[in-house]
């Protein structure tokens, strides 16, 4: 190939754009997510327009359809148990300091090898105190509710940009073609294809690991007759969704609902969740992302701990997304290419 045909005008003027955009990348990152989060979320609704679209042969009216039918399935799945949770949490929330301050009372008064818990933990220091932590806690409330409309604002974006990444699907695709060459528009074509396939499985995956979750331990919570068990079996199932940190703060929460039971009930609330783990983590992920994703746990953990590292938390909640493109390019632009012999 010749030197002439690579450094034309047009690549020139690409690479320059490219260039200014990475330089920008970390002003705009927020921007950058948002549009990640939809690419993310319609691509699980995708298969569904499509085949709703060669039916109806309207694709806007079957983006409109579909993305309804979604919200109306998962309003009419949440809402119902939503109301009870919401119910529960508004309780516990107003429940919380009282709970804080008798929790405190209990480690005064538990003993281990003769002396109280608080000889080995400084609870002052753990929780700057009980006027100081309770108030904290009390304020973070208040900020989430003033955070509302911001939240909402969001959320309609979100809805606005799926609609027309699914309504303009084919428009968008055939503008991203045009960056290749026709003899590798075919090829491209069919590695966005298994991008989007991939990536749509991440979100299906999610769903389905994380209510597995909220039902086995809103279920157990039940039997060991601990309060708020749909509430806190939710916040299990939404945590879940990072690692290490979200289990903590879900068992963390449990356990200070559950410790008024007694000792016994605390060690089976633990023994439960660790056991909902346990199946999440062994049989659970590894069958549900291996089946929606063909990738291996192996593979989601690594891509976890680097997003943990370089995103945070939205690093660690989209990484098997991000890993997904990841290894569908290295199989398509590489590997098949080096072992077609």
């Amino acid at each position: 190939m010749s030197i002439k045909k690579v450094f034309t005008t047009k690549n020139i003027i690409f690479l320059i754009l490219l260039i200014i955009t990475l330089c920008c990348l970390p002003t705009i990152s927020d921007v950058v997510m948002l549009f990640f989060v939809c690419f993310v979320l319609s691509c699980s609704l995708l298969p569904l327009v499509d085949k709703l679209e060669r039916i109806i042969k309207n694709r806007t009216l079957s983006a409109i359809i579909v993305m309804t039918a979604a919200a109306v399935l998962t309003l009419a799945f949440i809402l119902p148990v939503a109301n009870i949770a919401i119910e529960q949490i508004s309780i516990f929330i107003q429940s919380l300091p009282d709970k804080i301050t008798e929790f405190h009372a209990y480690t005064k008064s538990f003993s281990i090898a003769g002396h109280q818990l608080s000889y080995y933990l400084d609870y002052n220091k753990i929780s700057g105190g009980d006027v100081n932590f309770t108030q904290n806690v009390l304020n973070k409330s208040v900020n989430i509710t003033l955070s509302f409309f911001q939240g909402l604002l969001i959320f309609v974006a979100i809805v606005t940009i799926m609609f027309y990444m699914l309504k303009d699907t084919e428009y968008m695709k055939s503008k991203f073609l045009e960056f290749f060459p026709d003899n590798m528009k075919e090829r491209t074509s069919d590695i966005a294809d298994k991008i989007a396939s991939k990536v749509g499985g991440y979100v299906i995956a999610t769903i389905i690991s994380g209510g597995a979750i909220w039902l086995c331990m809103s279920i157990l919570l039940m039997l060991l007759k601990i309060e708020y068990p749909i509430s806190l079996g939710l916040i299990s199932g939404i945590l879940d969704i990072i690692p290490v940190l979200g289990p903590t703060i879900a068992l963390t929460l449990i356990l200070l609902v559950a410790f008024k039971r007694g000792l016994l009930i605390i060690v089976f609330a633990i023994i439960a969740f660790l056991g909902v783990q346990q199946l999440s983590n062994n049989v659970i992920r590894p069958i549900v992302f291996g089946k929606f994703m063909e990738l291996h746990p192996l593979m989601i953990i690594f891509a976890i701990c680097i997003g943990g590292k370089f995103g945070g938390i939205a690093g660690v909640i989209f990484a098997p997304a991000i890993v997904a493109i990841i290894t569908v390019l290295i199989d398509e632009l590489y590997l098949k290419e080096i072992n077609k012999k």
